[in-house]
Order: structure tokens, then sequence, then C-alpha cells
């Protein structure tokens, strides 16, 4: 889906590095101290990429 491609390509490196991270298993506080950004900037991150992803399959 081009819609998709387009979004994961213009997301920030951060979110990005996070959804890697996830995918590779690791837990929001390992990724949160690794990028040194608060738990709560993580999730809030993660939401911000579900909207733009949700908005497509809507």
């Amino acid at each position: 889906n081009q819609e998709l491609y387009h979004v994961l390509i213009t997301v920030d490196r951060l979110i990005l590095q996070i959804v890697l991270m996830k995918i590779q298993g690791y837990s929001t506080h390992e990724i949160a101290r690794y990028l040194k950004i608060t738990e709560k900037a993580v999730y809030r991150r993660m939401d911000r990429l579900k909207e733009k992803v949700k908005k497509i399959f809507d």
C-alpha cells in the first residue's frame, strides 16, 4: 500500500527507531532508557503513528 509506505517514510527517525526496537522485542522501559526519553514519550509517539496508520485504513 503506497499510503502506508508514505507514512512510514515520513515519520521522524525517533518514531521509526521505536517501532524497530518494538519489533525486536524491547520493552517500552528499555526503549525509553536507550533513547533517553520518558516512557510516556514512547507511548505518545507510538500513538501518533497509530493514528496516522488508522487514517489510511478508515
